[in-house]
This record gives C-alpha cells, structure tokens and sequence, in this order.
C-alpha cells in the first residue's frame, strides 16, 4: 500500500549564528558614541569664539580655575594619565590581570586608544601647526595662535615645527582618553559613564594646565572618540581580536 505524498515543505534558509559584533552592539551604543562625537565637533568649532578668554584667564598666576585647588587639583592632574600612553598601557595590564574571562581582548583597547592617538597626531601632521596656550602671546588676537598649515611641509627645515609648543591643534591626549573611554565601554558597556566622567577630566586637565586650548580639546575628543566607534564598528578590530584570541587559547590548551 503506497503511503500518501507528504506536503512539500516551504525552503527556509538556515539561520545564521550571531557574530561577536551581533553580540555587543545589543550592548554597545555606537550611536550615542557618533552623536556625542558629532556634538563635541560642534562645540569645537563654538570654543574658537573662546579660546582666547579662557585660556588667556588661565594665563593668569597661579594658572588654574580658583576652584582647582586642594584635592580637586590632584584629582584633576592625575586624570591626565587616562590620556597619556603609559597610563594607556597601565589600565590594559590592569584589565589582563584583573578581568580572566576578557583578558585577551585587551587589545581591544589598544586600537582603540592609541588609534585614535594617532588620528590626532597625523591631523597636527597634516593639518596646522598652532601655539600652546602656555607659549602664546595673548595679546595678539586668537587666529595669531595658528602658526602653519600642512607642518608636514616644512617639517625638516624649521625647528619650531618640531618643539612641543606648536602641537596644539588638535589635542592628542584628548582623542587617546575618548578612543580608550569608548573602548572601555565596548568590555564595560554598564559603567560607561564612569568612563565618559574620567575621560572628561583628563580632557579637563589639558585645558586647566594650559597645554590646550577649549577647542583643541573638544575636536581631539570628537576625533578619538569617532575614530575608536569606527574601529569598533565598521573596522575588523573585534574580529581580528577574537581571532587572536581563539588562537592564543587553542596555543594554551595544545601547549
């Protein structure tokens, strides 16, 4: 006896397994991070209008905000490390031995952190040579602080170009405390706005300390921080990370 012909069933595709951006982006706000990046851009533009009385207040004895004293002052000088390279490679060794499951992701923060860094230090290479608020005559009008476009041209030849006091523009340590804050929040997307806050600070401090000018700091910020959501996002940093990873643990487990 024949059984009867089953139903022929529709086609369905088989479904595919979540990736690890799949994954963190339910977690990860790329768009605050695009947004606020695009906010802080704007308010770049907006601080040349002030760069010249707040920094030039600044230039005032004793060079610091009257309501930066005491531990408030210590608290702010050392959030510059947040931005600076070797306080970049401390928070790292201090995620790969305190965090087991994420240690190897570290490298996350890497690429985030120092490209950014890098964005900016190429934008002050290719962009325009401008004074430090602490080398600046304020006396002269503010677009007397811009002192060259493309640096890169005379780079060799004129030795002011090569001194700290004319790359200002934009602000590295900035774009390298947004880059690590936004890779940060990529691990830690519940205390991201402890990150954001010490981020701020370090931006902060740039300003306070006269080694930047209001508008340096917000534009290195808006850099790093689209840069670092770039990489996390549209680049193969979290792919190449877990494919590092994968491979170190394969390396651990066989070694």
């Amino acid at each position: 006896m024949e059984s009867p012909p089953q139903a022929e069933r529709p086609y369905a595709p088989p479904s595919s397994s979540p990736t690890l951006m799949d994954q963190k982006e339910k977690l990860f706000p790329a768009r605050f991070f695009f947004v606020l990046s695009a906010i802080l851009a704007v308010c770049g533009v907006l601080s040349f209008f002030i760069d010249h009385a707040v920094s030039g207040h600044l230039a005032v004895h004793p060079h610091e905000f009257q309501f930066v004293v005491g531990d408030v002052k210590k608290l702010v000088a050392l959030s510059e490390v947040f931005g600076h390279g070797t306080g970049v490679i401390m928070v790292v060794l201090a995620v790969f031995a305190l965090d087991l499951a994420n240690r190897w992701k570290v490298g996350l923060l890497l690429g985030t952190a120092f490209g950014a860094g890098l964005m900016a230090n190429v934008a002050k290479f290719f962009g325009i040579a401008r004074y430090r608020p602490h080398a600046f005559d304020f006396s002269l009008p503010i677009w007397e602080s811009f002192y060259q476009w493309f640096p890169f041209m005379n780079w060799l030849t004129q030795d002011e170009l090569r001194q700290s006091a004319l790359q200002s523009f934009p602000s590295g340590h900035s774009a390298t405390a947004a880059g690590l804050c936004v890779g940060l929040c990529f691990l830690y997307p519940h205390a991201r706005w402890y990150f954001l806050l010490v981020a701020a600070l370090a931006c902060f401090q740039r300003v306070v300390f006269r080694m930047h000018f209001p508008s340096d700091v917000f534009l290195g910020a808006a850099l790093g921080m689209a840069t670092a959501t770039i990489l996390l996002t549209y680049g193969r940093l979290p792919e190449l990370v877990a494919w590092a990873e994968s491979k170190i643990r394969k390396a651990k487990a066989t070694g």
